[in-house]
């Protein structure tokens, strides 16, 4: 009894540390040879056996946010991942198509990706509904390399009447050689997954509101903090 009486606890203290340090885990589905068009349209079949990720909120904000769905699978080469966000008031800027620090004014998706709990090291995406993709090195606290590209990623998106879609994948191989576990390893790839929700007010600028998986505490919107990141597991 007593050795029993032992390993709960320590089976309980794992627990909560595991929980400490992945608030929220994601389950990417490994299918053998996926075979994905990075176009903006959810067309292929692939797309109902993966996970759907719905639990975004507004984590500064008393309201409900808008609807924003996230889906990913892996195979054997590449993690594919896609976003389906509802939006009725879509804030693109048309102008400089060249100038990708356009993206940080614009609705948008997130995703980044860290080596460590303490974030010395991450790499972030942000994607607006166009498909354009505004990219960056950080180390805390918010220290951006803006000229570093992410190697081997791809997006697209597209705009219905109902909001946006970002679709995009990024090579297994390409996120090792940033130091990041692959999913194919077994181990946790700790990361964070984002929304910036824009929207025309009273001013002559739009209002920003950030909708966040994981809600990291603090008085204000911030994404670039640990408490932001959950984790990634392959599951098959």
């Amino acid at each position: 009894m007593v050795r029993q009486f032992y390993a709960l606890m320590l089976l309980l203290v794992v627990s909560g540390c595991a929980r400490k340090l992945c608030p929220q885990t994601y389950d990417v589905r490994y299918l053998p040879n996926v075979n994905i068009n990075i176009d903006g349209v959810l067309d292929e079949p692939a797309w109902g056996k993966a996970n759907s990720e719905t639990g975004f909120s507004f984590p500064w904000e008393k309201r409900l946010a808008p609807l924003t769905e996230f889906r990913a699978l892996c195979d054997d080469r590449s993690l594919y991942f896609y976003f389906q966000v509802h939006d009725k008031d879509i804030v693109v800027v048309k102008e400089s198509p060249d100038d990708e620090t356009v993206v940080r004014g614009e609705d948008r998706v997130e995703i980044f990706f860290t080596c460590d709990d303490k974030l010395r090291k991450y790499f972030c995406m942000e994607i607006d509904p166009l498909g354009r993709v505004y990219d960056y090195q950080a180390c805390y606290y918010r220290k951006f390399d803006a000229s570093w590209n992410w190697p081997g990623l791809c997006a697209r998106g597209s705009i219905s009447g109902q909001g946006y879609i970002v679709e995009g994948s990024i090579g297994l191989k390409e996120l090792e050689s940033l130091g990041l576990p692959t999913l194919s390893s077994g181990q946790m790839l700790k990361g964070g997954i984002f929304r910036g929700e824009f929207c025309h007010g009273q001013g002559a600028e739009p209002e920003a509101h950030w909708i966040s998986w994981v809600d990291p505490g603090g008085k204000t919107p911030d994404f670039h903090v640990p408490s932001a990141f959950g984790c990634f597991r392959m599951v098959k």
